[in-house]
């Protein structure tokens, strides 16, 4: 599978303000995780030569408790980021 965009809000931590974001993830075949990347604000006219605003994640599906849960690859515990990036994920493989 190609890398595709996602978009997403974050909402900051102590704080009533969300911010929307978008990002690039890929499917990483040989243990299935995505690797998200290139976070820019959603708004922003952005070119792919601007820095991330945030480093890469690797984020992967897990079932825990009869449920689905998205968690960070390396601790497989979940966050408010992971959480939303898997969301995001979520949006963007439903058929259209």
């Amino acid at each position: 599978m190609s890398p595709f965009e996602i978009k997403f809000d974050f909402p900051l931590a102590h704080s009533d303000l969300i911010i929307s974001l978008k990002a690039t993830a890929e499917l990483h075949h040989s243990q299935p995780y995505y690797v998200v990347d290139h976070f820019q604000t959603a708004s922003a006219k952005t070119s792919a030569a601007e820095p991330s605003i945030l480093p890469p994640q690797e984020i992967k599906q897990i079932a825990r408790n009869s449920a689905k849960v998205w968690v960070h690859k390396d601790s497989e515990k979940e966050s408010v980021l992971s959480l939303a990036i898997g969301k995001g994920i979520d949006e963007a493989m439903k058929p259209r």
